[in-house]
């Protein structure tokens, strides 16, 4: 019987990768939730709002909406990174679901 890394076609250690998206509010993380189930199997990656509402010490979300003009560029380039982490993620899991990808940011 094939495993179920051979049925998604995986090559080699890298997972099958399935990114969520959509606006904000839309249901993405509600979406993701419903695999809570199957976390033996399943890498769940949500966005790290955590992380952005303190960036050492720096909530650079409340500031991006307070002031765009002057942190919209630092906000953005912190998610980024913190969805490149994501991305390089390194889960023995065949399946890693992500909200967004930093291909979606344009």
């Amino acid at each position: 019987m094939a495993s179920a890394s051979e049925k998604l076609g995986m090559r080699g250690n890298k997972p099958f990768t399935v990114f969520i998206e959509g606006n904000i509010g839309s249901g993405k993380t509600t979406f993701l939730n419903h695999f809570q189930k199957f976390q033996d199997r399943v890498c769940l990656l949500t966005e790290p709002v955590e992380k952005w509402r303190d960036c050492g010490g720096v909530n650079l979300l409340d500031l991006m909406y307070k002031e765009p003009n002057r942190w919209a560029m630092p906000f953005q380039t912190y998610v980024t990174l913190t969805m490149l982490n994501a991305h390089q993620l390194q889960t023995d899991k065949s399946i890693k679901l992500m909200e967004r990808s930093m291909f979606s940011a344009r």
